[in-house]
């Protein structure tokens, strides 16, 4: 990635970055960010992933995917590049994470953007978007995800994801365990940064629904707070209340009104499905209700079914449009510990007819355990 920028001139170089990392909530926390700093008059781009529906979901500008053309640009002017370098030997091809992210940072110079938001897409240290020099990160609540790459603990993945924090930044915190808050520390003591709490939002009202999105828009509105006043941006009282009522996210809590309604959410990690459940439980209380449920091989989908069955006695399990999608024969085994009546589905039209099916047109499905699976079911809904 270091040598990606270099060839094309470091266009990271051209505006105010700002690095979100953490196992939840990182996706909202930049959407929260980019609606404030837009409502503030603040030209945004924001890169994030994965994508839904359309691969320029990912590199947004002004609240909006960017056109085809600058798609087409970028693209473009990445081949042109590439095809006149050699790469040293050993260093491997290029990923799809690396050429989107560069993707991400062309288009940002371009198109003048004053400040860029990045997701990362997983950990911190090794991550593409770490040749960022992000003098503001935000750290969003930490829990055991993508265990097989960052470790099996709470502390070793705070120590992938604290690695974002640069020589002097500061850097916004979502509350963290005892376990993650060490970790945080100890990177923010050894690069002299300095460590700005966020807590739960509760005074103001929010566009996006689900309870867990209060913490998400708290990270938000304390790195906006940062950007006004040490770093100059305009974000003004009413410019914070307008983007925090902000709503086109979509597959975040998505509800869409029918016979019966769909709520879709992106929920793909066990701490993601207990806030789900929690707003769930609070929204729906004892509505008739289904879950349409598919996740990676690589997420603890056991765990997330079990905080499911909290909630839902009846689950349809569906496979991926994905070739990452968890084989059906272990979801079944899993299922079927927990819940009542367990239905496999051999694809997501099938698993939304049965879910049709089985509860009543004033009861709700909801759709979880990976953006394949939202994406999938906005379109057959039509939510383009």
């Amino acid at each position: 990635m270091r040598l990606l920028i270099e060839w094309f001139g470091h266009p990271e170089r051209a505006f105010f970055s700002v690095l979100i990392a953490g196992t939840k909530g990182k996706g909202s926390t930049g959407f929260f960010l980019e609606s404030i700093l837009e409502a503030g008059g603040n030209r945004t781009g924001f890169y994030s992933s994965p994508h839904l529906q359309d691969p320029r979901e990912r590199v947004r500008i002004g609240g909006k995917m960017i056109s085809k053309s600058a798609w087409q640009w970028g693209l473009n002017k990445i081949r042109r590049v590439l095809s006149q370098k050699r790469l040293p030997h050993g260093t491997g091809d290029f990923t799809y994470f690396e050429i989107m992210t560069l993707l991400g940072m062309l288009v940002f110079a371009k198109t003048r953007v004053q400040v860029g938001i990045f997701e990362v897409g997983m950990g911190g240290r090794l991550d593409a978007t770490n040749v960022l020099n992000a003098s503001l990160g935000i750290l969003t609540p930490i829990h055991l995800d993508h265990e097989a790459f960052l470790g099996h603990n709470i502390a070793a993945i705070a120590r992938e994801k604290a690695a974002i924090i640069r020589r002097g930044a500061q850097i916004v915190v979502s509350t963290q365990s005892a376990a993650a808050m060490r970790e945080i520390k100890k990177q923010a003591k050894a690069m002299r940064a300095r460590l700005i709490s966020a807590g739960r939002l509760n005074r103001h009202s929010l566009g996006l629904k689900g309870e867990f999105q209060r913490v998400n828009a708290g990270a938000a509105l304390k790195a906006a707070s940062v950007l006004r006043e040490a770093h100059g941006f305009s974000v003004p009282d009413k410019a914070i209340r307008s983007g925090l009522r902000a709503k086109n996210w979509p597959g975040r809590f998505e509800q869409v009104v029918g016979s019966p309604e769909f709520v879709i959410d992106s929920a793909h990690n066990p701490s993601a499905v207990q806030a789900l459940v929690k707003s769930l439980r609070m929204i729906y209380g004892t509505r008739d209700r289904v879950l349409i449920f598919g996740v990676a091989r690589d997420k603890n989908s056991g765990a997330m079914l079990r905080y499911f069955s909290r909630f839902f006695s009846n689950v349809i399990l569906t496979k991926l449009p994905n070739i990452r999608s968890q084989e059906m024969g272990v979801l079944l085994t899993q299922a079927r510990r927990y819940f009542e009546k367990v239905l496999p589905a051999a694809k997501t039209s099938e698993a939304m007819s049965l879910a049709r099916k089985s509860v009543s047109p004033k009861g709700v499905v909801v759709v979880a355990g990976s953006f394949y699976l939202s994406g999938e079911v906005r379109t057959l809904l039509g939510r383009l």
